[in-house]
């Protein structure tokens, strides 16, 4: 499981996010791929990939990095946590994904893990995050383990044939989306492939009445089980669009036909992960350059408390409204006179304000949702209250201190399995809450 930090790129002075995965070989390689497949994409809607590096730990062992554009925000799986979304709002999210896939269906990346834990809501606008499965369109489908194939809830039918990647995956994963911020629950609520197959058998769960047929209808289409059915992700763009008149209509750009760059030049080829070279100091936090990445004398602290859930770790008190964000899709512009729209915000998002006991009581609900949906484990939950307990009985309760303790017993309960990542990021966001209430 990779682990993104908060940090400092000291040579153009901006915060940035860095992603480490998981140690093994592979991970090293798919981190590699994720880099190479996401940096040829320059959309608003997409996090931005800087820079992958290499370090070097004291006992001579390689870790692989990737530098991001650091985001704060709330992720859609977080948001879900109030219960189901608006279907205006979420036709807005929605808009906003599909624009993002467009850009990068047009430049041969299909991302293959679309779900609410990889799309943000910013105070910029929606972000669609992880291409850490992402395959170019057409790549053939060559893994026996697994790895790749993202979450079975969210899965299209195809990638259990092993077929080629393919842009209609994706559209699928948006389907699915769509479904789960309108009905609270994705259409096949499952953890394994095992059970997958078996909700397949039975079909789907039902849509929530008093949706608009347009929004029914691109959501169906988008869930067929034919790849070849299911709209392009410019269709979707521009029936969601209709849906959410206050957001741009612009027609996305597309290259015209025969349409061929106006210069070119000579850059170096890039190669697979190898021996560390000498290049940009990113400064990150202790703790990572002490146990992986070893930076030694580069290294200062920026992260938050030593956070390392797999989630941008500045969540703001109240996620911004999503009804602002969709926007058209761009792909890779041909000419300079090409260029995306930059976001506007139409809705200003109220400043929300909680107190102490709104803050337990978000955290609290977050537990008891998490438990019940089977994200983590009855006996983690009961840790989790008693801790929270603590914080009801005392007068003066060292709240920081306690969020502290609660930090920390999530991350020992998620490296043993206890509680799912997203989860985790849940829990983490009110956390921080409940963390600005106290002071």
């Amino acid at each position: 499981m990779a682990q993104v930090w908060q940090a400092t790129d000291d040579l153009l002075d901006r915060p940035v996010a860095v992603k480490l995965p998981a140690g093994d070989i592979r991970a090293a390689h798919l981190a590699w791929r994720e880099a190479r497949l996401a940096a040829r994409l320059s959309h608003p809607g997409i996090a931005a990939v800087h820079d992958y590096r290499e370090a070097v730990r004291p006992d001579g062992s390689v870790v692989p990095f990737v530098v991001m554009e650091l985001l704060a925000g709330e992720t859609v799986a977080a948001r879900l946590c109030d219960g189901p979304i608006p279907w205006p709002a979420a036709a807005a999210v929605g808009a906003a994904v599909a624009g993002a896939l467009a850009a990068a269906h047009a430049a041969g990346v299909v991302h293959r893990d679309i779900k609410p834990g990889n799309v943000m809501l910013c105070e910029g606008g929606v972000k669609l995050l992880d291409f850490g499965i992402s395959a170019a369109a057409g790549e053939p489908d060559d893994d026996d383990t697994g790895a790749t194939f993202g979450t079975p809830a969210y899965a299209a039918p195809e990638r259990l044939d092993g077929k080629p990647a393919e842009p209609a995956t994706d559209l699928y994963g948006l389907g699915v989306l769509l479904f789960e911020m309108v009905d609270g629950e994705p259409p096949y609520s499952v953890d394994t492939w095992e059970e997958l197959a078996l909700a397949r058998q039975a079909g789907p769960t039902t849509l929530p009445r008093g949706l608009p047929g347009p929004l029914t209808e691109l959501i169906h289409r988008c869930l067929d089980d034919d790849p070849e059915r299911r709209p392009s992700a410019a269709e979707a763009w521009k029936a969601l669009t209709e849906l959410a008149p206050s957001q741009n209509k612009r027609t996305p750009t597309v290259p015209l036909p025969g349409a061929r760059p106006t210069g070119h030049a000579r850059v170096p080829a890039v190669e697979p992960p190898g021996p560390i070279t000498r290049g940009r100091k990113i400064a990150v936090g202790a703790a990572v350059a002490a146990t992986a990445i070893g930076f030694l004398a580069l290294v200062h602290v920026v992260s938050q408390s030593g956070d390392d859930l797999t989630q941008p770790p500045v969540v703001p008190s109240a996620a911004p409204s999503a009804t602002a964000f969709a926007q058209p899709p761009s792909a890779p512009a041909v000419e300079k006179a090409t260029v995306s729209p930059s976001v506007k915000r139409t809705t200003a998002s109220p400043t929300v304000t909680l107190t102490v006991d709104a803050a337990l009581t978000r955290v609290r609900t977050a537990i008891d949702q998490g438990e019940r949906a089977g994200d983590l484990r009855p006996d983690v939950a009961q840790d989790f209250r008693n801790l929270l307990g603590q914080l009801s009985i005392q007068d003066n309760p060292d709240i920081r201190g306690q969020v502290d303790l609660l930090r920390k017993k999530i991350r020992q309960r998620l490296s043993e399995g206890g509680i799912t990542a997203d989860r985790a990021a849940v829990l983490q966001g009110r956390l921080d809450d409940l963390a600005r209430a106290g002071t």
